[in-house]
């Protein structure tokens, strides 16, 4: 699976010392062996740490490893970026370019994902059509699949139980909203606020660590799309209603059966610039 040019090697065991396998081993010489190849994850480290080419992956395609150039980002200039997103609701009619949401898509592929499995995909939908059938969907899962009971007080007690104080306190809102929307005949753009574009993240249902490696991909999709001029919203709404519909939601977007929605977010320009940085609640720091 693994191949060392001797001729190439230096013998200086970055490779070795990388691997978060443990493939390699270093001989007494301090010459690179492959003594575990059963263990490889094929995630390249041993191949982008090498200063001289040395190593030739059979699983990876040489020609695919590209340059990578270094980029100085000061920490000040990070924490404003971090610091400067906001969850965006107000969107521009105006549609983002192919190439800017390719962009976000390849951030999102290179997040880190568990063991390197790499088993989220990625579904854009940009079709209005589309977008008004999947939002009349998701309002009709999430009003008939709970939210409609949390009206009473028996419902309310019922919720309790499941799901615990505080996420009964961040629910009741959205009764009250749903409800008043749904007598205003007002539901239209309340799942994705007429956003151009609305990209759902799904993984392997079967990994334990599908949530989190979809998570870490639309991070990535979110900040990049900030210094692209874009604005970004996660739906929570979208993940909340797939996993209440039993597969429902997953077939309308043809998602893989094996496969389950963990994030989506909306996407566009955002009308409105913020100006201060919100404050945040204290939060425990316990250090040990």
């Amino acid at each position: 699976m693994i191949e060392i040019d001797s001729a190439k090697c230096t013998k200086c065991g970055f490779c070795f010392e990388v691997c978060p396998n443990y493939v390699l081993a270093l001989g007494e010489g301090r010459e690179i062996q492959v003594r575990y190849p059963e263990q490889c994850c094929i995630c390249g480290h041993c191949v982008a740490i090498c200063p001289e080419n040395a190593l030739i992956h059979k699983e990876m395609s040489t020609e695919k490893f590209g340059d990578l150039l270094v980029t100085q980002i000061s920490p000040e200039s990070m924490r404003n970026l971090l610091l400067s997103r906001r969850s965006i609701r107000v969107f521009k009619e105006k549609p983002v370019p192919k190439e800017l949401i390719e962009q976000l898509i390849e951030v999102g592929i290179h997040a880190g994902t568990s063991s390197n499995g790499q088993t989220e995909n990625f579904v854009v939908i940009q079709d209005r059509k589309r977008l008004s059938e999947l939002e009349k969907m998701v309002i009709e899962v999430l009003w008939n699949k709970g939210m409609k009971y949390l009206g009473g007080e028996i419902g309310r007690k019922l919720a309790k139980t499941k799901i615990g104080d505080e996420m009964l306190r961040q629910a009741i809102p959205y009764y009250h909203i749903l409800e008043n929307r749904r007598q205003n005949n007002q539901l239209a753009g309340m799942v994705f606020r007429n956003a151009p574009v609305v990209m759902v993240v799904h993984g392997l249902r079967t990994n334990f660590m599908a949530h989190a490696n979809c998570s870490i991909a639309t991070r990535n999709m979110e900040i990049m799309a900030k210094t692209l001029g874009l604005g970004t919203c996660w739906v929570g709404f979208l993940s909340v209603a797939a996993d209440l519909a039993k597969k429902k939601i997953e077939r309308y977007l043809e998602i893989l059966d094996d496969h389950s929605i963990y994030g989506a977010i909306m996407v566009g320009y955002p009308k409105h610039e913020y100006k201060k940085i919100i404050p945040r609640k204290e939060r425990e720091v316990r250090w040990i």
